[in-house]
């Protein structure tokens, strides 16, 4: 007679010669945590030949749109780690950085000279020191609340290709998806400048203008991945949809920083 057990995830019976279960795919041979195992298992995740994130990392340098084309249009989820799970790893080590190099709240060098604050009326500088109060405010809002900016921004780029894109026949859902490795990529991409760039710019304005630049020719190529072998879908339409993308993104965030610094209380 066969010997059955329970399986330990979903307790249906197993076979004592199954290697996994029929019924929730879990490895049938489970044993107690070790440190081996704990080691095996990180070694494992960062590995592995069909489903790690270094293997996901180099697809998405040097194939993006292929790598989200494959996983959300073609139905290949086995063979890449899943999108929303990549991107939270990233966030959370862009979150990590940024408490170290400080990429948008580094000081300003524009700071009004105290000779000058002292021929100021009382008011203006009362105005003044609010306006600076608020603009810091913002700025470490962005630095310690990427990630919820990062939130913020995949909805309305999806939202912005799917119009672009509209008779493609792909729908807002898998925009964005897309746009979840799209942006979890990118966010470990800008993280190689912060060490090089911090010593040579000033503002951080500066590190934000180039972080536009590198998220276009970005967006541009993966995009022009994503939208498949067809010839009309050339890389000049890609450029277009990105470039308004991010205008788009630029009003909007801009803006509420905007009116933030000026008018907040």
């Amino acid at each position: 007679m066969t010997t059955l057990k329970a399986c330990p995830n979903c307790s249906a019976d197993l076979e004592t010669t199954y290697q996994f279960c029929p019924q929730c795919g879990q490895n049938a041979h489970i044993h107690r945590f070790n440190l081996p195992h704990i080691f095996h298992e990180i070694f494992h995740a960062l590995t592995h030949a069909d489903k790690g994130v270094l293997h996901l990392l180099k697809e998405l340098a040097i194939r993006p749109g292929i790598v989200a084309r494959e996983y959300v249009l073609e139905g290949k989820r086995k063979k890449y780690i899943n999108p929303f799970t990549f991107l939270v790893l990233m966030l959370g080590i862009t979150l990590f950085v940024n408490s170290i190099f400080h990429p948008y709240t580094r000081e300003s060098s524009t700071q009004p000279t105290s000779a000058t604050q002292s021929a100021e009326p009382a008011e203006v500088r009362q105005m003044r020191a609010k306006f600076m109060e608020r603009r810091k405010n913002f700025q470490t809002f962005v630095e310690k609340r990427n990630n919820l900016v990062i939130f913020l921004a995949i909805p309305l780029f999806a939202l912005v290709y799917w119009l672009f894109f509209l008779h493609s026949g792909i729908n807002y859902a898998e925009h964005f998806v897309a746009q979840v490795f799209f942006s979890g990529f990118y966010s470990l991409l800008t993280l190689a400048l912060l060490a090089p760039l911090k010593t040579y710019m000033t503002q951080p304005n500066q590190f934000a203008a180039l972080q536009l630049l590198l998220q276009f020719l970005f967006l541009s190529f993966a995009y022009y991945q994503f939208m498949g072998p067809d010839r009309s879908w050339r890389l000049a339409k890609a450029s277009l949809a990105t470039l308004l993308a991010l205008v788009v993104w630029v009003i909007f965030s801009f803006g509420a920083g905007y009116l933030y610094i000026r008018y907040g209380g």
